[in-house]
């Protein structure tokens, strides 16, 4: 029997509560059961940086975890589910090997170095705008500010007419409460069978203008390539969306967050900018947007004296192996000046496809927001509101002010 009840019974993800801050408890786990099976979950979670580090890149864990997606979804609504299959098994984070490879290798084209540099010009356009349709000196920094931001610097980068991204929007929202809320329900997955029809439909439209008249952004450069299907297209412009909104929604909010509530850090990126970068980076080991990766055993493996059999899920914590103190020293301090190494894109093959971008953004975000609001700190007449769950760390309301300008 466990000794400690955030062994098994009161287990932090068990605990709603907990996932304000689960990190003395991650604490308690990476030290006394650094491999450990959760029965609730029918799956085993690693917390150590080293565990975790290598199990990223272990070729007997399997990143295709498509199945599980239809099989929890309701009963009523597993037949609207199943129709979105072919484009989700498309998606080259659900896929291994030399199939990986090749989708990864041919989108890559549409996102190089050389894309991400001539974002950033837009991206600084975007938020400025943003910027300038805040009033007062007030913004809700989360919701009409990091959530708004990738989604349309994604449009930017997909081709989207700026009248369209509010479609853009809308079938991230749906995409986020499908994978992103537990248990799925029927309202989500019905939300989400829709949004996948339709983007589906809008995304291989956009591609037949680019293969007719070409162009200079993300579809044009793989429509160039030829290397894809459409549903291969179409289905990971879909996880794109998916995986640079929230996550970089996250990024953002938390960066913002613990900058404002830590005065000497903020002091110095205020008076060095080109410490910018060194924050985002820190941010994401410190609160990483996404907590959990998941992978299946394609083997019978032994982890750290566990044996996980053929087919069992097993959850690689981020957040735990982020502040392992046998690779970061003081973990639990914020540290703008620490070295990087962090696993919140992952690693190896698998590492996530728009670190840089999602990186560009963050820090563009910051810059234009700290330049332009002299005074900034939060508001306090309206409360922050977080997204947490299973796999996800961020504020949904991050109130904001500043001292407003008067005009000249």
């Amino acid at each position: 029997m466990p000794t400690d009840p955030r062994e098994a019974d009161e287990f932090f993800l068990a605990v709603p509560a907990k996932l304000d801050d689960p990190f003395p408890d991650l604490a308690y786990l990476r030290e006394h059961r650094p491999v450990f099976f959760y029965p609730p979950h029918n799956a085993w979670y690693v917390f150590p940086y080293d565990l975790v580090h290598a199990l990223l890149q272990d070729p007997r864990l399997s990143n295709d975890r498509m199945k599980g997606f239809v099989d929890a979804a309701p009963a009523e609504a597993r037949a609207g589910v199943r129709t979105t299959v072919p484009y989700l098994e498309t998606w080259m984070l659900m896929k291994d090997g030399p199939d990986h490879a090749r989708v990864r290798g041919h989108l890559q084209k549409g996102l190089t170095p050389a894309v991400v540099k001539r974002l950033a010009g837009p991206i600084r356009t975007a938020a400025g705008e943003l910027l300038d349709a805040a009033r007062g000196g007030r913004l809700d920094a989360a919701g009409e500010y990091a959530f708004l931001l990738p989604a349309t610097v994604l449009s930017d980068l997909f081709g989207v007419p700026a009248a369209d991204r509010p479609k853009i929007i809308d079938w991230s929202v749906a995409f986020i409460g499908f994978f992103n809320v537990v248990p799925i329900n029927e309202a989500t997955a019905a939300d989400f069978v829709r949004a996948t029809a339709e983007m589906a439909a809008y995304t291989k439209g956009l591609l037949a203008k680019r293969k007719a008249a070409g162009g200079d952004d993300f579809l044009a450069a793989v429509a160039a390539d030829g290397g894809l299907t459409d549903d291969e297209v179409a289905g990971n412009v879909m996880l794109l969306l998916l995986a640079g909104h929230v996550a970089v929604r996250n990024l953002v909010g938390n960066a913002l967050w613990l900058l404002l509530t830590r005065p000497e850090p903020f002091a110095r990126v205020k008076a060095d900018p080109g410490l910018i970068p060194a924050a985002v980076e820190e941010t994401l080991r410190f609160e990483p947007p996404v907590t959990l990766i998941p992978r299946v055993a394609l083997e019978d493996v032994t982890v750290g004296g566990q044996a996980i059999r053929k087919g069992q899920v097993v959850q690689l914590s981020i957040a735990a192996a982020n502040r392992d103190p046998a690779r970061f020293p003081d973990p639990d301090r914020f540290d703008i000046g620490r070295a990087g190494g962090h696993l919140s894109f992952g690693a190896g093959v698998h590492g996530c496809f728009g670190a840089a971008l999602a990186k560009e953004i963050a820090t563009i975000a910051l810059e234009e927001l700290i330049r332009r609001a002299p005074g900034l700190r939060l508001d306090p007449s309206r409360p922050i509101e977080w997204y947490r769950n299973a796999a996800n760390r961020g504020p949904s309301v991050l109130p904001v002010a500043w001292d407003a300008v008067p005009p000249s």
